[in-house]
């Protein structure tokens, strides 16, 4: 019997928000390429720019939110909003894909518990800390120059908050003080839902081996990563021949303010522009699967799992062009001789267990 895949990471709701459906093609999470790759469970990011302008960062959540209700409620007969682990086995039992709901960047709550609370009351089971840009509370990994040391107290409130409610703390993106405070606060396991290994490619927003074994420490997981970037150094010098990528978003969605619309259009036509700028420097989808040893070696194999950000990148290893991808890295598992126990750890249960522990 195939094993499902569980992806800890996409950002097709902002693609759902603009007016795309989940069944449209040209979304790298779509329906019918899901059923075809195997996907049992997928996360659903809700990103959060942060250009948004201050005071409509939650109101930019909820829409994004809304986009995803509008479209899993349209094909509720594949798909199905998931609370908890139960609620996941109930839907593979149904035959139906799990749909998990997430904010990538806390700048969504806009410094009030109450409005976590809110999310989670909406369905929300995972929220990334922070994205390109440190907010308030807690420091970005593109930070060169950190106004405080990690995390505040605030921030350690929230962590506190998320906890308690059941909602899982992702710190892909966070600074490496902060997952460090983050790591010595939650009771429950921590997850970095899309990085990569910062062994093999040394770049501030993927994880360091003692980041990691933290993570591992406290019963959690990394998600690993898709886009070229963060798999290979040699593509990433070559990138930033181009002028950094994140930085020219970053300028660029200021224009785009509180329009889940403008957003996706720009991250579509940023992404046409990159690929074509890097259409000579092709990434091997073997690469994805050295991080996966890597991170296995190093934190065993009940530690990792997949954590694609399709949607959310502007460029794929050679051959990937949706989520039909992760079906290709667990054949090439498979083919390389990891035993079966160990491939049904990464594709599915680690992030059930992750799931039970820290949401019910």
């Amino acid at each position: 019997m195939p094993i499902p895949i569980a992806d800890l990471h996409c950002d097709t709701a902002i693609g759902l928000a603009a007016g795309r459906r989940l069944d449209d093609p040209g979304l790298q999470v779509n329906l019918p390429a899901m059923a075809e790759a195997g996907i049992g469970l997928q996360v659903f990011g809700c990103y959060i720019p942060p250009a948004v302008p201050e005071g409509r960062r939650f109101d930019f959540a909820s829409r994004l939110l809304d986009g995803l209700d509008r479209e899993l409620d349209a094909f509720a007969g594949h798909i199905a909003v998931c609370l908890s682990s139960q609620d996941v086995l109930d839907a593979r039992e149904d035959g139906r894909i799990a749909a998990v709901l997430a904010v990538e960047n806390g700048d969504a709550i806009e410094n009030d518990l109450g409005k976590l609370e809110r999310l989670y009351a909406r369905g929300v089971r995972l929220m990334t800390l922070v994205h390109s840009r440190s907010n308030a509370w807690v420091v970005s990994s593109a930070d060169k120059a950190p106004a405080f040391d990690g995390l505040t107290r605030f921030g350690e409130e929230v962590v506190a908050a998320m906890n308690k409610l059941g909602m899982i703390v992702d710190v892909s993106h966070a600074h490496d003080e902060a997952v460090r405070k983050v790591l010595s606060l939650s009771c429950r396991p921590v997850v970095a839902s899309h990085s990569c290994s910062r062994a093999i490619n040394p770049v501030p927003r993927n994880i360091s081996d003692e980041l990691s074994k933290g993570i591992a420490a406290g019963g959690g997981l990394v998600g690993v990563n898709i886009y070229p970037g963060f798999l290979d150094a040699g593509y990433r010098k070559e990138s930033e021949k181009a002028g950094d990528l994140f930085e020219r978003l970053g300028r660029e969605e200021e224009r785009a303010g509180a329009d889940p619309a403008a957003h996706f259009a720009l991250l579509r036509e940023l992404a046409v522009q990159f690929h074509r700028a890097m259409e000579n420097t092709p990434v091997p989808l073997d690469r994805y699967l050295e991080h996966i040893y890597r991170l296995i070696d190093l934190m065993g194999d009940e530690h990792v799992a997949f954590g694609s950000d399709f949607d959310g990148i502007p460029d794929l290893p050679s051959g990937v062009t949706d989520c039909r991808g992760l079906r290709a890295v667990q054949r090439r598992l498979a083919e390389a001789e990891m035993p079966r126990d160990t491939i049904e750890k990464v594709c599915w249960t680690n992030f059930l267990r992750v799931f039970r522990e820290a949401c019910g």
